[in-house]
């Protein structure tokens, strides 16, 4: 019996297509990928999402702009004729699901003498490398329409709350500030969109995250009764905004970076079809597990100018 064989109809994997078949997972399988994808990327849950269908190249969103000459309330008096508050102006977000793959390698004999239970192992770890590679890109992301590699398919968060396109300045601080009362700050900068906590998420550095459970004002029992911050290491919210924590981030100005966003700033586009394919590499004796999907990254708010709103930097200052 051809193990190789036996082990791609393993219901866990679904009837893996080889280089003649279709490139699509059977639905159901598609569906675990996706859940786990969701699980091990927090962002995945954090954004809203839309699905970009199969036949289609892209997708166009509206996106209302909001400012000096957009805004939100209405105008009054006898004649509002003409008032800037009348006035409403569209325009449009392009999502455009883009191939972003992981794969491992296996030798054939070690495919050969496994057992079934190989292929879930195999699927796990395969949406875990592909979970990495999202995250990471929607966190440093710097896109190039050229191929490229994972961190080229999209602009992350970190790449536009640091650059010139963000709407909001970054917010700075010194060995001396006290990093919560700056989270409070950022919220105040964010206007408009930071007036509901609710809708906001802080996403640091564990360096920064460090220094906010060393602060008296995280840890004083007075303030914050629920549990100890030292024996649970969670953080409290800060100003009523969550805390989330990642290493990551800790690869950016020595750590010492925070962004706080809303949760409704970015948009993912995604096609909800998973790639599989097997590639045999015949001078190793092995063969190459590809797994793939398509997807997109966008910030949806956006102002009269092009800035994006809803997103803000918090460093130290240089």
């Amino acid at each position: 019996m051809d193990k190789n064989k036996e082990l791609i109809k393993a219901d866990d994997l679904g009837l893996l297509p080889d280089s003649t078949g279709s490139n699509y997972l059977p639905k159901p399988v598609a569906d675990k990928v996706i859940e786990q994808l969701k699980e091990e990327n927090f962002m995945r849950r954090m954004f809203p999402s839309i699905p970009v269908p199969r036949n289609a190249r892209n997708i166009t969103i509206p996106a209302v702009l909001y400012d000096a000459n957009n805004v939100r309330t209405i105008g009054y008096g006898t004649d509002v004729t003409g008032l800037p508050e009348q006035t409403v102006t569209v325009k449009s977000i392009v999502l455009s699901p883009r191939l972003l793959t992981a794969w491992v390698e296996m030798l054939e004999d070690d495919i050969e003498t496994a057992s079934i239970d190989l292929l879930r192992t195999m699927r796990e770890t395969l949406t875990k490398q592909l979970s990495e590679a999202e995250f990471r890109a929607m966190l440093f992301g710097v896109y190039n329409s050229a191929s490229g590699t994972y961190l080229n398919v999209f602009n992350g968060i970190y790449t536009i709350a640091a650059g010139a396109d963000c709407a909001t300045s970054p917010i700075t601080y010194t060995d001396s500030d006290k990093l919560s009362f700056k989270v409070m700050d950022a919220k105040k900068a964010l206007g408009l969109y930071g007036n509901n906590a609710s809708n906001l998420v802080l996403i640091c550095s564990s360096t920064f995250a460090i220094r906010l459970r060393k602060e008296d004002v995280v840890y004083n029992q007075s303030i914050r009764t629920d549990s100890d911050v030292l024996k649970t290491g969670t953080l409290p919210p800060i100003a009523g905004v969550p805390v989330i924590e990642t290493t990551h981030l800790d690869e950016k100005e020595n750590g010492e970076v925070a962004i706080l966003i809303r949760k409704d700033a970015m948009v993912i586009g995604e096609r909800k079809n998973i790639f599989f394919r097997t590639v045999d590499v015949p001078e190793k004796f092995a063969k190459q597990l590809l797994i793939a999907e398509e997807i997109d990254f966008k910030p949806q708010l956006v102002n009269g100018s092009d800035k994006y709103e809803g997103i803000v930097l918090i460093h130290k200052a240089s």
